[in-house]
């Protein structure tokens, strides 16, 4: 490695907990590779938090990911580089959100943990489905830097407990509420949108790492996915007349006018947003001399989003932008939905190089659709 490297960079950070996540997500991201092909004759290790009526909180190896047992999962986080650490994190914030990794036992006896103030009683019913489970969402919080979010939800759930004169519960809330602050720190945040340090690269190049980072997070594309091709669409049209669907285009993430194409809508001359897009799409695929995109991208929100992934049948991932504010909507698979279809809404910082990227292709979108639109409409009334 020192053979081949030209320069070395690092990022200041606060604590050892924030290294040890950020030094995992910057590998997620950009899978280096004397972090992606270890010596060992181990795999790097993840933490999963599995999807059951009492999650369980997981060290699995990367080679076993694949497994059946592991299909289903509430969130993923790594890969870390070393076993040790990760233990440390987990002994650190376990006093905190307390878990169990036996679930309800038929005898009713608690789990060794329990015994140890560690676990929150599942194994013994001493807590409910929805309370446990409302602790895990508040670990997976954690683990993704939503550290504002968390302290705001425990300090109105302490006031509550000490309005209802049940001291006992809130000063247990306010020991997490201190325990918190004291092993984070607000001047740098992990989140599923993190922003990580820009090491000299283009700003186009880092809005799709980060554009890859995010969608791998969230089990929509592998984490090797490139996307050369992202199609922009919006719709334009006057009570559904002289109806125009715009398809845009970024080529490695810049603006390419001469891929630009629009369809005049054949089908429909009443307001339908949904069937618009839907015939736009079958008419785009019938053009694989345009060339394959990586990625479609909407301007619009889960509506128009399953519109298309019902037409695309996640052959190509699917994303929107909806506005006000500008958030990302992303459709993924889900089997227990009866058109094997959910979406996410996830908000980006104002600043995220990604939603930069996305803004400027939706823009385009809109643009072009209008222009297009307001040419036939002229045109119409010349005749």
């Amino acid at each position: 490695m020192t053979e081949l490297a030209h320069r070395v960079e690092y990022q200041v950070l606060d604590n050892e907990i924030e290294a040890l996540l950020i030094e995992a997500e910057l590998i997620k991201a950009h899978q280096p590779y004397f972090n992606s092909r270890l010596k060992d004759d181990k795999s790097n290790i993840y933490l999963l938090i599995s999807k059951e009526d009492f999650p369980k909180v997981l060290r699995v190896r990367r080679t076993d990911l694949n497994k059946k047992i592991y299909q289903q999962k509430l969130a993923l986080f790594g890969p870390f580089a070393s076993a040790s650490q990760l233990n440390e994190l987990l002994k650190i914030i376990r006093p905190i959100f307390q878990w169990c990794n036996q679930g309800p036992r038929k005898d009713g006896k608690a789990c060794f943990y329990a015994h140890l103030d560690l676990c929150s009683g599942a194994c013994c019913q001493k807590i409910s489905k929805e309370n446990y489970q409302k602790d895990i969402h508040r670990l997976i919080a954690f683990l993704k830097g939503q550290k504002k979010f968390l302290l705001e939800e425990l300090k109105t759930e302490m006031l509550a407990f000490a309005k209802a004169e049940d001291f006992e519960k809130a000063q247990i809330i306010k020991n997490k509420i201190d325990l918190i602050k004291e092993i984070t720190s607000s001047q740098y945040k992990l989140k599923s949108d993190i922003i990580l340090p820009n090491f000299k690269q283009a700003e186009t190049q880092e809005a799709l790492v980060h554009l890859r980072h995010i969608l791998h997070q969230e089990g929509v594309t592998c984490s090797q996915q490139q996307f050369h091709r992202i199609e922009g669409y919006d719709v334009s049209n006057t009570m559904g007349q002289q109806a125009t669907v715009s398809m845009v285009v970024l080529q490695d993430g810049q603006i390419a006018k001469n891929e630009y194409k629009f369809f005049k809508i054949r089908s429909l001359n009443t307001p339908n947003d949904y069937g618009m897009l839907q015939e736009a799409i079958k008419r785009r695929q019938n053009h694989p001399e345009w060339g394959k995109a990586d990625l479609l991208m909407i301007d619009g929100g889960k509506g128009q989003v399953r519109a298309i992934a019902k037409i695309c049948k996640m052959k190509v991932p699917v994303i929107g932008l909806v506005k006000n504010p500008d958030r990302l909507v992303i459709s993924m698979q889900n089997p227990d939905k009866k058109d094997g279809l959910s979406t996410k809404i996830i908000s980006l910082q104002a600043e995220h190089p990604t939603l930069k990227m996305l803004q400027k292709l939706r823009d385009e979108a809109h643009r072009f659709a209008k222009k297009q639109h307001t040419r036939l409409r002229e045109k119409k009334l010349l005749q």
